[in-house]
């Protein structure tokens, strides 16, 4: 059998920086969607909470007091923010997944960048080839 010897003296950094986003938002798409439908779901409780404190009272010798806790709590803004967000529903879900998997796809890029950059600086990998014929 005939063996090459071949060493491998640099990445080019564009392609691996074009697999690092591609590769890191399609591991990360799933992760997203997950995450993103938890926080959707936790803004939504936190929304019911807080506007179900819009009228809390007690009764004092027969005569229910009440008062407005999200006024009194200077949550107005607050609830007000909660509404907007749980308002876009699975569109917001979907376009947050989207999101959150381009800005893991952006990390994944910066990771294997630098990858190659070090290797670049620093690396050598020695490849040993061998030579198959068909009928092996």
């Amino acid at each position: 059998m005939n063996s090459r010897l071949v060493v491998i003296r640099r990445f080019a950094i564009g392609p691996l920086a074009q697999w690092g986003f591609v590769a890191g938002a399609l591991v990360a798409c799933l992760p997203a969607f997950v995450c993103s439908s938890i926080l959707f779901s936790a803004v939504t409780a936190l929304r019911g909470l807080i506007s179900g404190w819009r009228d809390v009272g007690f009764e004092v010798l027969g005569q229910r007091i009440s008062f407005n806790l999200v006024q009194v709590l200077n949550l107005s803004d607050l609830l007000q923010a909660l509404t907007t967000i749980a308002g876009f529903g699975i569109f917001g879900v979907v376009i947050l997944s989207f999101g959150l998997a381009a800005v893991l796809g952006i990390f994944g890029a910066v990771v294997l960048t630098a990858l190659g950059l070090f290797y670049n600086a620093t690396g050598r990998v020695q490849l040993e080839l061998e030579e198959v014929t068909a009928n092996e």
